[in-house]
């Protein structure tokens, strides 16, 4: 094995294994990616229970659907966005459903930017982090310390670009507005 994170190179005769249902080869798949795993949940989720709970469930689906994973050098990619995808079909459940209009603005890619330099350059930003709602704490993450851009969390959260942008605005007018207090 190879690399670390999402990143990590299993042999192919462990994928193999896995497809095949071997539980050997399972087992050393969940060991090699389930910190990657749990730690990107924990990033998006702000809850070390909800993260162990949600990883055992991104692993379940994984092996379930491991058999459709074509190129074994793609597993880490594959596995990073079905985390992606079970945390976020997790707080689309109704207890965490949000209602938003949209509004019909759209930012520029400059103001995206700078406002994300001022965001990465403040002292207390987990506390102001804590302030967010979940989906405005998940866009944050996803786009500031998984690097997706907009048109790919746009697909993730299943709306377009501009609303992505619009609440990603919103939350950072938020934040700005709690750092100011």
């Amino acid at each position: 094995m190879t690399g670390q994170g999402f990143g990590q190179q299993v042999a192919k005769d462990v994928i193999d294994g896995a497809q095949r249902g071997r539980r050997d080869s399972q087992r050393l798949l969940f060991e090699t990616f389930q910190p990657a795993v749990q730690r990107l949940l924990v990033g998006m989720c702000r809850d070390q229970e909800l993260a162990r709970d949600l990883t055992q469930d991104v692993f379940l689906t994984a092996f379930q659907k491991i058999t459709q994973l074509r190129d074994p050098k793609a597993l880490g990619g594959w596995l990073k966005q079905l985390t992606v995808n079970t945390a976020l079909s997790h707080f689309r459940k109704p207890q965490y459903a949000v209602s938003e209009a949209a509004e019909h603005h759209e930012l520029d890619a400059q103001d995206w930017l700078s406002q994300s330099d001022w965001l990465t350059q403040l002292d207390n930003i987990e506390q102001l982090l804590a302030h967010l709602e979940d989906h405005e704490y998940q866009l944050i993450w996803l786009y500031l310390v998984e690097g997706y851009q907009h048109e790919e969390l746009a697909d993730m959260f299943a709306t377009t670009a501009v609303v992505i942008r619009q609440r990603y605005h919103r939350a950072l007018k938020k934040l700005k507005e709690r750092s100011q207090v």
